[in-house]
């Protein structure tokens, strides 16, 4: 999983649209001026071949991606279709997030598809 907390890190993106999407997304987090510490509101991810959703110890040793610990039938607040890629949004606390770009072509998990492709339409 590479994890990007600043806006140089973006770079070592591979997939072009992906890439653009989160330097866009800091370009909209950078506009709330000093409010904004990528540290304390929030962060991104990208899913990798071969991550598994249920390491607990990948964010920040809270809880798996596919557990919420708010509803445990849900697991993501937001999930978004990008076209080749989904964006979910995980509150990790009041004032921490992480928004994980998961690239559609990957093998993953039965149960990881089925929630991100639900989710997505609602």
């Amino acid at each position: 999983m590479l994890l990007i907390r600043q806006s140089e890190a973006a770079a070592q993106i591979l997939d072009t649209d992906m890439r653009q999407w989160v330097e866009n997304q800091f370009r909209v987090l950078q506009g709330y001026g000093t409010q904004w510490q990528p540290d304390e509101l929030g962060w991104f991810a990208v899913w990798g071949e071969g991550d598994d959703p249920y390491d607990k110890g990948l964010f920040l040793g809270v809880r798996s991606f596919l557990h919420s610990p708010y509803d445990p039938a849900a697991s993501f607040e937001i999930v978004e279709d990008h076209g080749h890629f989904y964006t979910a949004v995980i509150l990790l606390s009041d004032l921490l997030s992480v928004e994980v770009l998961i690239p559609k072509g990957l093998n993953l998990q039965s149960e990881m598809n089925t929630q991100l492709t639900q989710w997505s339409s609602h």
